[in-house]
C-alpha cells in the first residue's frame, strides 16, 4: 500500500463526528462565555472558572482525538498530555503575535519599497501589489508554523512524554509532501471559509439568515474534513509501515 493510499484512508466516522460536534460545541460555549457580564465579583469569578473549564475541555477533545488516531502502549497521564498541548498552543500564539506585528507594517513597507522603485517598475510593483504579496507571505508563515507544531501536538497530546512514541516524528518533517499538504489544506480551507462567509446571495432578512447558516455549515464541515485529513497524514508518516487502525466512536 503506497503512502498516498494510506493518507486517503478515512479516519473513521467516529473521529470526524467527534471533531465536527466537539469543536462546534466549544465554539458555541465560547460565544456564550463571552456574553457573561463582569459587573459583579461573582460574575467575574464565574467567567474565569468557566473559561478554565472550556480550555481544559478543548484540550481534552483534541488529546482524545489524537489518542484514537494512534495508539501506543504506556501513554503519559492525561494532565501531562493536556500540558503539552497547552504549551504548544501558547507557543504558537506568541509566534502568531510576532507574525501579526509584521502584518501591521505592510502598508509602511509597501509604500517605502514602491517609492524606491523606478517609474517603470512602479507600474508592475504597485502599492496594492506589494501589500497583497506581503499578506500572502505572512499567510504562508502562519501555515508553516502550523506544520512545525502539529506533529509535536499530535504526539505529545496523544502519548505524553513517552520516548518511544516520539521516534517517528522526524519522518514527518522529512517528507516534502507533508509540508505541501499542510500548506494546501490551510490555504484552501482559508479560501473556502472566507469565500463562503463573505458571499451574500439573496435578499431579505430571512433569506440572508438561511444563507449565512448554510454557508457557515458548509465552510465549517470542509475545514473539519481537511483538519482530519492532515491528522491522518501525520499518522501515515509517523508509522510508515502500517497506519494504525482508527477506532470508531461508540
Amino acid at each position: 500500500m503506497t503512502i498516498f493510499s494510506k493518507m486517503l484512508r478515512k479516519p473513521g466516522p467516529g473521529v470526524v463526528l467527534l471533531q465536527w460536534v466537539g469543536n462546534l460545541v466549544f465554539l458555541l460555549l465560547a460565544f456564550a462565555w463571552l456574553q457573561i457580564p463582569d459587573s459583579h465579583a461573582w460574575q467575574f469569578f464565574l467567567s474565569v472558572l468557566l473559561g478554565v473549564v472550556l480550555v481544559i475541555g478543548f484540550l481534552w477533545l483534541h488529546a482524545h482525538t489524537f489518542r484514537k488516531l494512534r495508539f501506543v502502549d504506556g501513554v503519559g497521564s492525561l494532565w501531562t498530555r493536556l500540558l503539552i498541548l497547552l504549551i504548544v498552543l501558547v507557543l504558537g500564539y506568541f509566534v502568531l503575535q510576532l507574525i501579526d506585528k509584521g502584518r501591521s507594517y505592510e502598508a509602511l513597507f509597501a509604500g517605502y519599497w514602491n517609492s524606491k522603485l523606478s517609474p517603470s517598475m512602479r507600474a508592475t510593483f504597485t502599492y496594492e501589489f506589494l501589500v497583497r504579496w506581503q499578506d500572502r507571505a505572512y499567510d504562508l508563515l502562519q501555515w508553516l508554523l502550523a506544520a512545525v507544531l502539529l506533529p509535536i501536538a499530535f504526539v505529545g497530546g496523544g502519548a505524553g512524554f513517552r520516548g518511544s512514541a516520539w521516534h517517528g516524528i522526524g519522518r514527518v518533517y522529512r517528507k516534502v509532501w507533508y509540508w505541501v499538504i499542510v500548506l494546501v489544506a490551510g490555504l484552501v480551507g482559508s479560501w473556502i471559509w472566507s469565500g463562503l462567509v463573505s458571499w451574500m446571495p439573496g435578499r431579505g432578512m430571512a433569506s440572508e439568515t438561511i444563507s449565512v447558516l448554510l454557508r457557515l455549515g458548509v465552510a465549517y464541515t470542509v475545514v473539519v474534513l481537511l483538519w482530519c485529513f492532515v491528522l491522518v497524514v501525520i499518522v501515515s508518516y509517523i508509522e510508515p509501515a502500517e497506519v494504525n487502525e482508527v477506532v470508531e466512536a461508540a
